[in-house]
């Protein structure tokens, strides 16, 4: 496993200066990110010339090689697709999740889990899965997507209506998946911070950099599909989806769209001891500089 770090510049002169540290043949971006790997000599430079500079906001991504991804036995979903409401879905949808109790499943914060989305129109094809809107962590599948979750008989799912109010009635080749299988709480490590902000409602939240890690124990006897005991998937209280490395195959294996995949570890293992060196390594130099700072995660 190795950690890729990510520098996004936060002025002109802070991209001026990782331009004239990293070669055109050596760079690698995406979003207006510049990956780094974090043995390479040159992120230390890049975040001292930061110093000067607007410097840097910092994530990192945990690569891990195909043997060690096949050793894995659950990941997190990640959105790929997001579903647009309508004015009026969203003031429905709003209802929905404000009619729907937050529930303390042993997290710090309470989690939400919501039935009862409403969406007027749906363009999506049928091996697709979307978000509802781009403030739900709540997903719709498609007809494809369903047949082939059921062809499994996956455990912790359920399918539930979504409503189209132009009929008042439900979609017959959508559905929302839910599940009310929760895992225990995850495991508490320095990926982990708690965010300083002057926005009251996110100053002393959680918010998670890297993977998610369990006990193996946590682990042990878990569905194929559950949440995570922590609000993770936002701030309305929705919790992350857990897969299992079965619905990962089947996802991949029947073209499925829509989802893709962080790997869940397990604490006991020497991936997760590396995985934990890593970011602790990485922290460590984030921390002897004041102009850049780690951004993103959930």
């Amino acid at each position: 496993m190795d950690l890729k770090v990510h520098l996004f510049p936060c002025g002109d002169d802070s991209l001026e200066l990782i331009s004239s540290l990293i070669p055109e043949s050596a760079r690698e971006i995406v979003s207006a990110r510049w990956s780094v790997a974090l043995d390479d000599a040159v992120l230390q430079e890049i975040l001292q010339g930061g110093e000067s500079t607007d410097g840097f906001w910092i994530s990192a991504e945990a690569v891990l090689s195909a043997t060690e991804l096949r050793e894995l036995s659950h990941f997190e979903v990640m959105c790929r697709k997001f579903i647009t409401e309508s004015n009026k879905d969203y003031k429905r949808n709003f209802a929905a999740c404000e009619g729907t109790p937050l529930v303390d499943k042993g997290g710090e914060s309470p989690i939400r889990l919501a039935t009862g989305f409403s969406l007027s129109r749906i363009s999506m094809k049928p091996n697709m899965i979307g978000a509802i809107g781009d403030w739900v962590g709540e997903y719709v599948i498609g007809s494809a997507v369903a047949d082939a979750f059921k062809s499994e008989e996956f455990t912790g799912l359920s399918l539930v209506p979504v409503n189209n109010p132009r009929i008042d009635a439900a979609h017959e080749d959508f559905f929302q998946i839910f599940s009310d299988c929760v895992l225990q709480p995850v495991e508490m490590d320095c990926s982990i911070e708690r965010i300083q902000s002057s926005v009251a409602e996110e100053n002393g939240k959680l918010r998670h950099l890297g993977c998610l890690s369990y006990g193996e124990e946590k682990l042990a006897e878990v569905p194929d599909f559950s949440r995570t005991a922590e609000p993770w998937a936002g701030w309305w209280g929705w919790p992350s989806w857990v897969v299992s490395a079965n619905v990962v195959k089947n996802f991949r294996e029947n073209m499925l769209r829509g989802w893709a995949f962080r790997p869940v570890l397990v604490k006991e293992t020497e991936l997760y001891s590396s995985y934990l060196g890593q970011w602790t390594q990485l922290e460590e130099l984030v921390a002897q500089y004041s102009r850049s700072s780690f951004d993103g995660g959930r």
